[in-house]
């Protein structure tokens, strides 16, 4: 089960590239790509699905599905690992990979991690798995920095999914509330098979961390699957949904927390996709900006049937309707198409993205600029991947640290088994 979960989101994530055929186009606008890293496989790791964070001294940190010291998971080819990058020192020019921790798969331990990391405070790093635990469906786990320097990171599995009502095969990064609970999603189990989201609390006592269910998709007009990680803002909890919704195009939802403490959060939909114009599936995550709009990628549908970037706009005071706009559609050509990955804003509120298809059938980063009159945003590609050297089909979206762009593929590299890349 397990490990037809996992090959199930990859597959999804890139099901297109291998069929789609793409038209031309005059876009031809780059901005340079460095591989900062190429994964060799084996115990280095290999194929990272997820994206980074960095630290305030500007390492980056990962997750690959594949590659580490076990030999339990993916035909021997290893659970999946950890790894931090530290930028290069004085003159160099190189960054330098250490792999933090090796997954071991089994029921002891979780394998094929698929999402981003966490960081906390004190530097303690969270995530999910898609597969193991002591179910062998998914786990939430913390890797714990070493008291001295060069020292070993420990990890432990905060919490195991059953995949009975509480859910199985977690795909989606977590999120800090204040009080230092985690929250998530998972895109199958609960009661209805159509996922879960869920919230784990720091014991008190002992070291066992409680998980609440938040809710339960029925995978109708309520929505079904979410994949990404949730956002939080004040007390509630906003996502997206691959399925369900009025048309059975996805949605997007919001989780209102319960007035009392023990009572039931409430499950409302924002939007649902029709899959026409305004687009359709969304899969990625969403961002807020500083007056609670709310914007992400659909996988399908705009103009062209391609995917959409949207923005959907926080009621006005007095009403309770939420608007939705395309701010692009993707052209199904040099332009990208089929985003499956979220967006990440810089200071002039520009967006950038990645689509695993363009041309090639490799995968772009783009750029959207706001419009300084008029509606239309401008989308500019600043790197059309290769599929070679530089990289193949990013899985995920961007950091970003200043100007420049980081970000992983999940294939292509000097070994065909991904990179970790910049654009600056």
């Amino acid at each position: 089960m397990a490990m037809r979960c996992r090959t199930f989101v990859r597959f999804h994530l890139f099901f297109t590239a291998l069929f789609v055929t793409l038209a031309v186009s005059s876009f031809a606008i780059t901005a340079g790509e460095n591989v900062l890293y190429s994964f060799p496989g084996a115990s280095s790791g290999a194929n990272p699905y997820a994206g980074l964070i960095l630290d305030t001294a500007g390492n980056l940190y990962g997750t690959t599905g594949g590659g580490g010291n076990s030999t339990k998971c993916n035909l021997g080819s290893g659970c999946g690992t950890v790894f931090m990058l530290t930028p290069p020192i004085g003159s160099t020019t190189t960054w330098t990979e250490t792999v933090l921790y090796s997954f071991q798969g089994g029921t002891t331990d979780g394998s094929g991690p698929q999402s981003s990391l966490v960081l906390d405070a004190k530097g303690a790093l969270y995530g999910t798995t898609s597969s193991g635990g002591a179910h062998a469906l998914g786990a939430v786990f913390k890797l714990t920095p070493p008291a001295t320097q060069g020292g070993a990171w420990t990890e432990s599995l905060l919490y195991s999914f059953k995949g009975g009502t509480d859910g199985s095969n977690p795909a989606s990064a977590l999120i800090f509330d204040t009080k230092g609970a985690l929250y998530g999603t998972t895109p199958i189990g609960g009661a209805n098979n159509f996922g879960i989201a869920f919230k784990l609390t720091a014991p008190t006592k002992g070291t066992q961390w409680a998980e609440t269910l938040l809710y339960t998709f029925k995978g109708l007009s309520d929505g079904g699957k979410p994949y990404a990680a949730l956002v939080l803002k004040l007390n509630n909890l906003y996502g997206t949904v691959l399925d369900g919704g009025a048309s059975s195009q996805g949605a997007i939802f919001e989780l209102t927390a319960p007035a009392k403490m023990g009572g039931a959060w409430t499950e409302s939909v924002l939007y649902s996709f029709t899959g026409g114009a305004d687009g359709g599936k969304p899969y990625a995550g969403l961002i807020l900006d500083k007056a609670g709009n709310l914007y992400s990628t659909s996988g399908l549908g705009g103009a062209g049937g391609f995917g959409t970037v949207f923005k959907l706009t926080a009621p006005k005071t007095g009403s309770t309707t939420w608007t939705e706009s395309v701010l692009y559609s993707f052209g199904g050509g040099p332009d990208g198409s089929y985003a499956r990955t979220g967006l990440v804003f810089d200071t002039k509120g520009s967006l950038y993205g990645t689509t695993g298809v363009g041309t090639g059938n490799s995968g772009v980063v783009f750029e959207l600029t706001p419009p300084k009159t008029g509606t239309a945003w401008a989308e500019a590609v600043l790197w059309t991947f290769s599929g070679s050297s530089d990289g193949g089909n990013p899985a995920a979206g961007l950091a970003i640290s200043g100007t420049n762009l980081f970000g992983t593929t999940s294939l292509g590299g000097q070994y065909s088994k991904g990179t970790v890349f910049e654009v600056p």
